[in-house]
């Protein structure tokens, strides 16, 4: 029997997450970005940037310290790929430096240092939804305008099935690219996470000053909340953290660098997402293609912003995307969807602005529990079957993703289609092949 998946507890918390798709130009050295309450109206905001920051690749034989003095800029850094680095160009003209610097010959490519966030949702903000009150309202049918009394979701991703279908497996390694985990949790055993680098403050202690990493990491290894603990892999996945998120966002050379890092770590296998832009990144790309050519998936959020376009870099094909799904197994009213969508989850859908009911409950700071809505809480669904799809069938790579996004209950237009993908993730099937009778 499985246990309904959106169960409510009283220890959730009030939180302050990021909202999706707040970008804003570039701030002020030292400015710290304050995201928006709401998401964006359009995935056509202008993104963020790192002041004073130019990724380039330069081609084989370049330098990229000889290159930066011969155009007298600085060099801030050099990342992990061959000729990637971090060059410093005057604050405020980040990107028509990137496109003066795109006609050298010497360079692969330019392009700013974008600032990610974050897609979780404040689940305070559902009365900006729904402005007629505080209870949700059937839709359509014979009850259509009448409240909903019974809220929680009965068609769920069959991830919170109670049978240990996941135990026996092999042991894998998935990862965490977020804001980095609060590693003393009483959510993860011992031995669970993995410390791997903090790469926005360039130190090797990943611990969470936001609470976003953690909720992630515990929907995805949670020993009690978590996908592998509750189907019973919990001992054999476990997590690489590396922060990649601070407070002015998650920079794309911070999330460049952990994505070839934890492509190279041994047992990987996965690795989780729940960030995003809508600009296109040529580094991201390049790091993506350098992680799958590894049999490694990275798993990313489709964005918050509710339009039709998926944000970036779930919007790279070699990526899985994830729209998130709410308790009625329909399309959450903030979701980003849209061409290239790959696959849907359970993300998530306050049911008020008082009450944290039918969102996704987790571990969250401190050793404390909360609630957040958003993609970011749909793609560690999808990262945590994916680490016990590997561990119990030894699957990898291309074969991995396939399974993921073939045992799915197809939801929308019949087949593929660019609201659900593939469907929405059934984890149980992934990992089982089998599927559990109605109603578990």
């Amino acid at each position: 029997m499985s246990r309904s998946f959106l169960r409510i507890s009283g220890a959730a918390v009030a939180v302050a997450a990021l909202a999706a798709c707040s970008e804003t130009s570039a701030p002020v050295e030292g400015e710290d970005l304050v995201p928006a309450l709401v998401p964006s109206a359009s995935s056509a905001a202008i993104e963020a940037v790192m002041p004073g920051e130019v990724i380039v690749q330069t081609r084989e034989g370049v330098d990229p310290a000889a290159f930066a003095r011969g155009k007298g800029l600085g060099l801030a850094g050099q990342l992990s790929a061959p000729g990637l680095a971090i060059v410093r160009v005057p604050a405020g003209n980040e990107r028509a430096m990137a496109a003066q610097l795109n006609r050298d010959p010497s360079l692969r490519f330019a392009e700013p240092n974008y600032l990610r966030q974050p897609h979780a949702i404040d689940s305070r903000l559902w009365a900006f939804y729904n402005p007629g009150g505080l209870s949700i309202r059937f839709t359509k049918g014979g009850s259509r305008g009448s409240p909903v009394s019974n809220y929680l979701s009965t068609l769920d991703a069959d991830e919170d099935n109670v049978n240990n279908y996941g135990a026996g497996g092999s042991a894998v390694v998935i990862g965490s690219l977020d804001t980095g985990v609060d590693m003393d949790h009483p959510e993860f055993p011992a031995g669970r996470l993995i410390a791997g680098r903090d790469w926005v403050n360039n130190d090797a202690d990943p611990a969470d000053d936001n609470g976003h990493g953690t909720h992630t990491t515990g929907t995805m290894a949670g020993n009690t909340v978590g996908i592998s603990g509750v189907s019973g892999a919990g001992s054999n996945v476990r997590v690489l953290v590396q922060k990649v998120c601070g407070r002015r966002g998650c920079p794309t050379s911070a999330i460049v660098s952990a994505i070839r890092a934890a492509a190279d770590h041994p047992g990987m296998v996965a690795m989780n997402l729940s960030l995003g832009g809508t600009s296109l990144s040529q580094s991201e790309r390049d790091a993506i293609a350098y992680a799958t050519g590894k049999n490694v998936l990275v798993i990313a959020s489709a964005g918050n912003s509710g339009d039709e376009v998926v944000s970036c870099p779930a919007c790279d094909p070699n990526a899985i995307s994830v729209s998130a799904t709410n308790w009625r197994d329909e399309l959450t009213y903030y979701t980003q969807f849209g061409s290239g969508l790959d696959i849907s989850a359970p993300g998530g859908e306050c049911y008020s602005n008082t009450t944290d009911e039918s969102c996704i409950y987790s571990s969250y700071l401190d050793g404390s529990y909360a609630m957040l809505q958003g993609t970011s809480m749909a793609a560690p669904q999808v990262t945590g079957t994916a680490g016990v799809v590997a561990s119990k069938t030894g699957l990898r790579g291309a074969a991995l993703r396939s399974r993921l996004e073939t045992t799915t209950d197809d939801r929308g237009t019949s087949g593929y289609d660019t609201r659900f993908g593939n469907g929405r993730l059934n984890s149980y099937r992934a990992v089982t092949g089998n599927s559990l009778p109605a109603g578990q």
